[in-house]
């Protein structure tokens, strides 16, 4: 994690010490945001659009200010690529949500689901069934019902679907999936991130309404869901 401290504004006729400029250029320059070449301590035109760049991220109408203590420095701060785990598939408008919300997210969370196609719904449900809340769903609804309903989950995967998400667990019925359409994102992490990784998501969302929905969840599985318009 970076420590970037300004002792003034940076940006947009701000203060622009020499020495904040120089670590803004800096910073921008180590997330990629801008080339490398020397800096005079000058404010230009590429740390400016670079700024606004970073800003577009998180806000409608980037102000092209960096204040000290501000929004920008603390993502600034934690600006991290994260990555998306193998096999995860992030088609058109998906990649786009994506490549917003990425490095603004807390350390260690990673994309666990994009699009996933009707039979991986189904998997997906099923092994919720069977496995990661099987004694839960007992607990409620009885090992009977679970055993008459295991026993034929294609078939009762209506009644699978109801069970689980009676236990708390959100999630489409196959072939309904927003993952299905290629509109959804599940984001992984710890728990103790869950709340961060919400807030940051809505904020982006808020930004770009134009390609988020503003659908973002806190799933009992511990991931956080989003959505695409």
């Amino acid at each position: 994690m970076r420590s970037l401290i300004l002792s003034q504004a940076v940006g947009k006729n701000a203060p622009n010490r020499p020495a904040d400029v120089q670590a803004i250029h800096k910073c921008l320059m180590e997330i990629g945001k801008i080339s490398c070449y020397p800096c005079n301590g000058r404010i230009d035109d590429q740390i400016l659009k670079s700024i606004e760049s970073v800003q577009r991220h998180y806000m409608r109408s980037p102000d092209g200010v960096i204040a000290p203590g501000g929004i920008t420095v603390r993502y600034l701060n934690a600006w991290e690529e994260k990555p998306v785990s193998p096999g995860v598939q992030l088609p058109g408008r998906l990649r786009e949500a994506w490549n917003w919300v990425n490095p603004l997210l807390p350390k260690g969370s990673y994309c666990g689901s994009g699009y996933r196609s009707a039979d991986e719904q189904r998997r997906i449900l099923h092994k919720f069934y069977t496995t990661t809340y099987r004694v839960p769903i007992i607990g409620k609804y009885s090992q009977k019902i679970y055993d008459e309903v295991a026993a034929n989950l294609v078939g009762n995967e209506q009644k699978v679907l109801e069970m689980v998400r009676g236990v708390g667990q959100a999630i489409a019925a196959p072939g309904k999936s927003m993952h299905q359409q290629g509109r959804a994102i599940d984001v992984g992490g710890p728990a103790t991130i869950d709340r961060i990784q919400v807030e940051v998501i809505k904020t982006v969302a808020r930004a770009h309404a134009e390609l988020f929905n503003g659908v973002v969840l806190m799933e009992r599985n511990g991931c956080v869901h989003f959505e695409i318009r």
